[in-house]
C-alpha cells in the first residue's frame, strides 16, 4: 500500500513538474493550458488523497522535479548555442 502511494505522488509530481515546466518555456498563449493543466492535477490529487504528509509530499516532490527539468532543459539550450569547435 506504501509503494503505491509513493508511485501516486511520483507520478502527480511528474505530471504537474512537466506542465508547469513547459508554462515557464513557451512564449505564446498556449502556455496556459498546461498552466491549467498542473492545476487540474492537482486539484485531482488533493481531492485523492486528504493525508497531509501526502500533499507535502506532492508540493515538495513537484518543485523539486520542476527545478531539475528546468535545469536539463537550460543545459540544453546552453549546448545548442554553443559554436562549434
Amino acid at each position: 500500500m506504501l509503494a503505491m502511494r509513493a508511485l501516486a505522488v511520483i507520478g502527480y509530481s511528474l505530471l504537474c513538474a512537466a506542465l508547469l515546466s513547459l508554462f515557464s518555456q513557451i512564449e505564446d498563449l498556449f502556455r496556459y493550458f498546461f498552466s491549467l493543466g498542473a492545476l487540474y492535477a492537482g486539484i485531482h490529487f488533493f481531492k485523492r488523497y486528504e493525508a497531509l504528509g501526502m500533499r507535502i509530499a506532492f508540493i515538495s516532490v513537484t518543485i523539486v522535479l520542476y527545478f531539475i527539468f528546468a535545469f536539463i532543459y537550460a543545459v540544453y539550450v546552453a549546448m545548442q548555442q554553443m559554436p562549434p569547435l
